[in-house]
């Protein structure tokens, strides 16, 4: 049976990256495309009322990140989807992890995570600081969650939206792909991690607060204290 998929991207100010993944994205077949808008100060509507494909979220007033996460998962689960695909509309293949992200989740996985770390043969090249912030977040998740991930702040995702029916996202920025992770392994989603073939970059998701470390830190022990693992065994 053809499953129903959706393909979501947000948009916030980034009109030309929302073009360019519209076009990408409307090749893709037996996908619809969901725009999340946070509160951007082009006309949206306008732009997508020729591509018949493509649905609209629009955040009247900028809500944040995490906000147009929660609302692409409503939507999914209200309109009946089978699986939610996160990407990132700036990256500079926008289309190219959406193939393995959906044989992932064909094969049985509930939560596909593209890694912008595995498999990158850029990576040499990466300001070490930055790549050195990344190992930080990365050692204290997977110690938390015995989980070995090496991004688990990559904004290219798939889920089998049945399998996060009771996740509840209160997060605003990108540490909400924490509580995505972290909730899903509570409610005993099965996980992949798979090397990200589309070119994201790191470091867009750390300019939402001056200490962004600190930040998700508190996010993952929070995200902790409410769904310890070992509460349902």
């Amino acid at each position: 049976m053809q499953k129903k998929i959706l393909i979501m991207i947000v948009s916030d100010n980034n009109l030309e990256s929302v073009k360019k993944a519209i076009i990408e994205i409307d090749n893709v077949e037996n996908a619809d495309l969901l725009i999340v808008d946070d509160g951007s100060e082009y006309d949206i509507m306008k732009i997508i009322s020729r591509y018949h494909k493509v649905k609209c979220i629009k955040h009247e007033f900028p809500q944040g990140y995490g906000s147009c996460i929660d609302a692409a998962l409503d939507y999914s689960r209200d309109l009946g989807y089978d699986y939610l695909v996160m990407l990132e509309c700036n990256a500079k293949n926008i289309t190219n992890d959406v193939t393995e992200i959906v044989k992932n989740l064909d094969y049985g996985y509930d939560i596909v995570n593209c890694s912008r770390i595995l498999e990158n043969y850029e990576f040499k090249d990466i300001d070490p600081d930055m790549v050195r912030f990344y190992e930080e977040i990365a050692l204290p998740f997977n110690d938390e969650t015995g989980l070995c991930l090496t991004d688990p702040l990559s904004g290219n995702k798939g889920f089998n939206v049945q399998a996060l029916e009771h996740v509840l996202l209160t997060e605003l920025t990108h540490g909400v792909h924490f509580q995505l992770l972290i909730q899903g392994i509570f409610y005993g989603c099965s996980l992949i991690e798979i090397p990200s073939d589309s070119g994201l970059k790191l470091g867009n998701e750390l300019t939402e607060n001056d200490n962004p470390l600190n930040h998700l830190l508190a996010v993952l022990t929070t995200e902790k204290f409410l769904f310890n693992k070992g509460a349902i065994n």
